[in-house]
């Protein structure tokens, strides 16, 4: 007899015999495959999880050595600017002592072509301290530092969530065992 739209074969306990709660032959391993293929996506999945959060470490270490080694290559330079700002008033001092007309212009045309390096130099260095600035934030040894941090604790969030889908499918397991025993008891 159908009712509303169920089969029989799709009532639970449809097709058994009068010991419907007993287990059929073959029925532990298809319960078993069937709770290997409901949990296999997500153990699948953590275990990604995991092999990217091992790989963000290790590229970060890497970026990190790389730093480190930049870092310490990267000698001592000195900086121009306050040789070129000394000689800028040196020049002003000087065309002030300049007697002849002919001395006072050619000292204020070098004057001059000093203090337009001067200007130049300024600039470029602004820029190249704002570009060091940005490098050493987004790049440098504590940005990789950091970055090595936040691998870690990532490292650290992805095994935790691996040890416990491989705990829930332990769960899983050990309740199959159970039933499948218990079931074969009665």
């Amino acid at each position: 007899m159908r009712c509303a739209g169920v089969a029989e074969q799709d009532r639970p306990g449809a097709g058994r015999t009068s010991t419907a709660d007993a287990l059929s032959p073959g029925e532990p391993e298809e319960l078993l495959y069937a709770l290997g293929t409901r949990l296999a996506p997500h153990r699948e999945a953590a275990t990604t999880a995991l092999r990217d959060a091992e790989r963000e470490v290790a590229q970060a270490q890497e970026q990190l050595a790389r730093a480190e080694r930049a870092a310490a290559e990267r000698g001592y330079t000195s900086d121009p600017l306050p040789f070129m700002r000394d000689s800028v008033r040196e020049e002003v001092e000087a065309l002030g002592r300049k007697t002849t007309p002919k001395k006072v212009r050619t000292s204020y045309r070098f004057l001059l072509d000093r203090a337009v390096e001067l200007a130049a130099a300024e600039v470029q260095g602004f820029h190249d301290d704002r570009a060091a600035e940005r490098e050493q934030h987004e790049s440098g040894v504590d940005a990789c530092r950091e970055s090595l941090r936040r691998a870690t604790a990532a490292l650290e969030a992805a095994r935790a969530m691996h040890d416990r889908v491989r705990e829930a499918e332990a769960s899983a397991r050990r309740g199959l065992d159970e039933m499948v025993a218990k079931l074969r008891e009665a």
